[in-house]
């Protein structure tokens, strides 16, 4: 029994290079184009080092304007009672003057009066 031995010709040599030269170049453009994408998606994913910086900077804004708006709201809290306290000494005064105006009488309420707006005075003196 024989064997005989057949040769690839040069134009079947070509067209096996050239179908593996295909085949490489789809693996490597494949290749490439799930690399991009999964870096693509790598930088969606992680904010950069700027953005962190900015939104850090950001917050620290908005840390300290919140602390000064608290801090004015606590004064403006403080005020609110001070005046609500005055504001009903000055109606008990005003009472006392007009029971005194009616009858003439209670001058002791008066001196009382006239006591507890002079240490109100000494208490809130600016």
């Amino acid at each position: 029994m024989g064997t005989t031995v057949s040769y690839l010709t040069f134009d079947e040599v070509g067209i096996t290079i050239a179908v593996i030269a295909v085949a490489l170049a789809f693996v490597v453009l494949t290749w490439n184009a799930v690399k991009a994408i999964h870096d693509w998606r790598q930088l969606a994913k992680k904010p950069t080092d700027d953005r962190i910086a900015d939104h850090e900077e950001r917050i620290k804004k908005l840390e300290t304007c919140c602390k000064d708006v608290q801090g004015k709201l606590l004064s403006d809290f403080k005020w609110q009672k001070d005046a609500s306290e005055m504001n009903k000494l000055m109606l008990r005064s005003i009472k006392g003057l007009m029971q005194h105006a009616v009858d003439g009488n209670d001058t002791q309420k008066l001196k009382d009066m006239e006591q507890e707006i002079d240490d109100y005075l000494l208490a809130h003196q600016r």
